[in-house]
């Protein structure tokens, strides 16, 4: 006999497990419950090959998947209990993993996966087609699933929880056994200290396998450590030359503005916008500057000269010697 469980004589245990923390990270598959026989909400179940190949058949036979919902909302629903059961993610197959559970192939729909990458669920719960007749050592067999849901209230004992993956940073600072607040670049730094450190000690076994006496396998020990010190003075070297690059370029971006100012092409409210202009791309910045008109004169308009006074006539400094007015000189003179 099988059925939809129903509260009188059914469960719906939930196995889970913490999911991935990071939206990346969210899991292509996920613990449904163990392999054999498990406890679910005090009800003995057996789920062995017989109940995979039942569950597989009516996957094939119904054409389409498992719904992965929240708290059981599917079940609400058809239950009357619920208006809607919004799906975060359908499971598209099983898989019997060598740790002795069975895994669920799962499809995300975006809210399930940003709530899980968020953990706001930490667990998955199965609900059960199954035999309510007991075996003779009292075992219900699970013969196939109605739905799946995201539940923080698992109910399995012995539950197995789902290990978030660690991203790869966190996976770089346990390989290299750094601290878990190291940062991004110092994790890259123990990196590069710890391949170098490799790279020697290969050297070292070679050059020491091939050393005829100590002496031979020290003098060949100083050349490599010479060696190291040359790389080392190179690597100083490029920075300092890239030092000197970054502060001319600083020093040709502080001209260009500077000169734009004094040939009144910007006006001095500008000048860190140019700089910053200049700084990113200097040839572009002198390009637009240049075709920029002048704002503002650079210098004060020029006064005129004043004018010379024009030359007297003789006729008019004889006329004020004799004392004659003028009404008469232009009459009689």
């Amino acid at each position: 006999m099988t059925g939809f469980p129903k509260n009188t004589d059914t469960s719906t245990p939930t196995f889970s497990g913490t999911l991935r923390a990071a939206l990346a990270e969210a899991p292509s598959r996920i613990p449904l419950h163990p392999f054999g026989e498990f406890v679910g909400n005090g009800t003995v179940f057996l789920y062995d090959e017989e109940s995979l190949q039942a569950a597989l058949r009516d996957l094939a036979e119904r054409g389409v998947p498992w719904v992965l919902d929240f708290h059981h909302q599917t079940v609400r629903v058809e239950e009357g209990q619920g208006q809607e059961a919004p799906a975060a993610g359908f499971i598209t197959g099983l898989e019997v993993g060598d740790d002795g559970f069975v895994y669920g192939l799962v499809e995300w729909s975006e809210t399930g996966r940003e709530r899980v990458s968020r953990r706001e669920y930490a667990y998955i719960s199965p609900v059960f087609y199954y035999d309510p007749r007991p075996d003779e050592l009292g075992r219900h067999r699970v013969l196939g699933y109605h739905s799946f849901a995201l539940t923080n209230n698992p109910g399995i004992r012995m539950q197995k929880r789902i290990e978030a993956e660690a991203d790869m940073l966190e996976k770089l600072r346990q390989a290299l056994g750094l601290p878990p607040q190291a940062t991004e670049d110092e994790a890259f730094q123990a990196l590069e200290r710890t391949l170098a450190e490799a790279r020697v000690g290969r050297v070292v076994l070679e050059v020491g396998l091939g050393a005829e006496d100590e002496t031979e396998l020290k003098a060949k020990l100083l050349r490599l450590l010479a060696a190291q010190d040359a790389l080392a003075e190179l690597e100083r070297t490029r920075a300092e030359l890239e030092a000197l690059r970054a502060e001319t370029r600083e020093e040709k971006a502080q001209a260009l503005v500077r000169a734009a100012l004094e040939e009144g092409r910007i006006l001095p409210h500008q000048r860190e916008f140019w700089l910053a202009q200049a700084r990113a791309d200097l040839e572009a910045a002198r390009k637009a500057l240049e075709g920029m008109p002048r704002l503002v004169p650079t210098s004060l308009p020029r006064a005129e000269a004043p004018r010379a006074p024009l030359e007297e006539d003789p006729a008019e400094r004889l006329r004020r010697a004799l004392g004659v007015k003028d009404e008469a000189w232009r009459k009689w003179g």
